[in-house]
């Protein structure tokens, strides 16, 4: 099915656009062609069957999607765009910026592993990657331009401003008229100091960092993360098929939010106080920290995606199984039974480490980690039950 859109390369119609022009993909000819548009095109070409009898079979001429990656332009309040698209040769993968393909293309061949080499764009608008659009520059006329135009803050002027400095719990520690003097008393980077102002990184050298004379303890729960994370589990939510997800309200193994659901109580996972906490109804949670060495990275608090253990059910179907999810303490890394902690936790203290004792599901849903929905047994109790439907 055709994608209309406003833009050249949400179209996947093999009808060529207005004064559309096409050309092989240097390095990929007889594989992908690429328009002046910026729309790429597999090439029909006979391939392999992925089959035991083997075979081949001849593909079919299609306009290939390209991943629109977002970034926020923080100075303006504005999101920048980049159309990747992803190519396959000989069994390799590669990853191309689809503006510089157009550009080497149609415009002129430069050293495509040159990366201070940039292809911009004249409307700013990284969608529009027609060649009419594109220009060759570097990283230096970039900057150059966006302070001229308003659409980047000069660090010149980001580093005379006052700021305050804090420790690992929050306490102001002490107050600069500059970042400048900031860096110069203290012999830190006074742009790695700016860079934690700026919001792209959280913590520099063990310390927080924000712009102004502060003279209040920071709040470190109002310290959010660089990058946006998903309310739900994407990745799950596809794997077990699942078409629609009432976004206000998904269920507790899909909801990646940090708020807490309805009558949800959390409790510290045994082993890992400070770190993990589990709730009553299975969704477990990374609490903020600042990671251990050198780098001492700030973690803010985040909900952990689950680990599902697919199975093969009796009619051959994947079915999903127990629910796992990842830790770490000091360096090391463990998949832990989530089901068994919040029975634990929430039913009936009971050994843990005792793997005789398994938790099941009273409705058969192993995705329901309520904890009204847990009861422990012996392994043996599940064959019993087996032969009794027998």
């Amino acid at each position: 099915m055709d994608t209309k859109g406003n833009f050249p390369y949400q179209n996947t119609s093999l009808v060529s656009l207005p004064k559309e022009k096409w050309k092989d993909i240097p390095g990929f000819e007889g594989l992908y062609r690429i328009s002046n548009y910026g729309r790429v095109k597999s090439v029909p070409r006979e391939r392999v069957m992925n089959s035991p009898h083997g075979g081949v079979y001849m593909s079919k001429e299609m306009i290939r999607k390209s991943k629109l990656d977002v970034k926020l332009n923080k100075t303006i309040g504005q999101n920048l765009y980049t159309l990747l698209i992803t190519l396959y040769k000989e069994g390799r993968i590669y990853h191309f910026s689809v503006a510089r393909l157009v550009y080497y293309t149609f415009g002129k061949a430069f050293d495509l592993d040159d990366h201070s080499i940039y292809i911009s764009y004249n409307d700013h608008d990284g969608r529009n990657v027609h060649i009419s659009n594109l220009v060759k520059t570097d990283i230096q006329t970039i900057k150059l331009l966006s302070y001229e135009k308003g659409r980047a803050v000069s660090h010149l002027s980001v580093l005379s401003k006052p700021v305050t400095q804090f420790d690992t719990q929050g306490n102001p520690v002490e107050s600069y008229p500059s970042m400048y003097e900031a860096g110069k008393r203290t012999g830190l980077n006074e742009r790695n100091i700016a860079a934690v102002v700026s919001g792209s990184d959280h913590m520099y050298k063990g310390f927080f960092w924000k712009a102004g004379i502060h003279k209040r303890k920071l709040d470190l729960s109002k310290i959010s993360r660089n990058a946006e994370q998903d309310m739900i589990n994407v990745g799950l939510k596809k794997r077990l098929g699942l078409k629609k997800v009432d976004l206000a309200n998904p269920p507790a193994y899909l909801n990646l939010s940090t708020q807490s659901m309805k009558g949800e109580r959390w409790h510290d996972v045994p082993g890992y106080k400070g770190l993990y906490q589990v709730s009553s109804v299975g969704r477990v949670k990374a609490l903020k920290k600042i990671s251990e060495g050198k780098q001492q990275k700030w973690m803010p608090e985040r909900i952990q995606r689950l680990t599902i253990d697919f199975r093969l059910g009796p009619k051959g179907k994947e079915i999903p199984g127990s629910a796992f999810a990842c830790m770490a303490s000091n360096g090391v890394k463990k998949l832990i039974s989530v089901p068994r902690l919040v029975y634990f936790l929430f039913v009936k203290k009971f050994d843990i480490t005792d793997s005789t004792l398994r938790v099941y599901y009273k409705d058969g849903n192993s995705l329901n980690l309520h904890h009204s929905n847990l009861m422990l047994k012996r392994g043996v109790w599940s064959f019993k039950k087996v032969r009794e439907r027998k």
